[in-house]
């Protein structure tokens, strides 16, 4: 279990992941040393499991976020391995996830505009050879990007 201080750290850190020692033993009313120490142990204990700098997209030329779900055609072990690789090394997919319903798995992607993500879908995804459907949905207007995790739940 996790007490105050641990909770309040990783609050801290899912705001401002470059926190100083001192703003971060500051913030949470520990010493720099201590804090330090509890830090490390969080990281250790897989609590922090990364830093990561957020990045705007349209800066970046990507106009075109989607949701796109995914029904394999097969869930053999050499189907899902094939998917999952793909999931793996390809920079445009953000977020994948296996649900229930009537889909496998639900993909969020970046592309710069809808023509380049009918092309990543029609011959990047498709042409897997192991996806059945897709279906798509575009991403109009982005209401809350958070990634911070409810740390007291």
């Amino acid at each position: 279990m996790l007490d105050t201080f641990e909770k309040l750290i990783l609050k801290v850190l899912q705001r401002d992941g470059r926190a100083s020692t001192q703003a971060l033993s500051d913030a949470v009313g520990l010493s720099p040393s201590p804090c330090w120490r509890r830090v490390k142990r969080l990281e250790e204990d897989g609590y922090i499991t990364r830093y990561a700098a957020i990045l705007d997209g349209k800066k970046l030329g990507l106009h075109a976020l989607a949701h796109v779900q995914v029904s394999l055609v097969s869930h053999d072990v050499s189907s899902i391995k094939t998917f999952h690789d793909f999931v793996s090394q390809n920079e445009q997919v953000l977020e994948c996830a296996s649900i229930t319903g009537d889909f496998d798995y639900v993909m969020k992607v970046a592309a710069t505009d809808p023509e380049a993500l009918e092309d990543f879908i029609m011959r990047n995804l498709l042409g897997l050879g192991v996806v059945r459907t897709t279906t798509t949905t575009f991403i109009l207007r982005q209401m809350k990007v958070s990634g911070a995790l409810p740390v007291d739940m």
